[in-house]
């Protein structure tokens, strides 16, 4: 018998200020990431910062980098 995880899909995401982004989950959870983990981020400006995409629930990506961040990066699943 096999288990398969299932991780909740990102809803949305919000900055506060510099140094910390909310992760809004499907399954009402919200997770507080502090971007000290993501220094990348961390740079953004407030435009760049806007301009992301949610990728199938599972993976967010900031337009201005070439990076993309699964959920189990942002609340820490690893």
């Amino acid at each position: 018998m096999t288990t398969t995880l299932h991780y909740p899909g990102i809803k949305s995401i919000q900055f506060m200020n510099s140094s910390i982004l909310f992760v809004h989950l499907d399954n009402e959870r919200t997770f507080l990431v502090p971007l000290d983990k993501f220094p990348i981020l961390k740079t953004l400006s407030t435009t760049a910062r806007n301009d992301f995409e949610i990728i199938d629930d599972k993976y967010l990506s900031f337009l201005s980098i070439d990076e993309v961040f699964s959920i189990e990066d942002l609340i820490g699943l690893q």
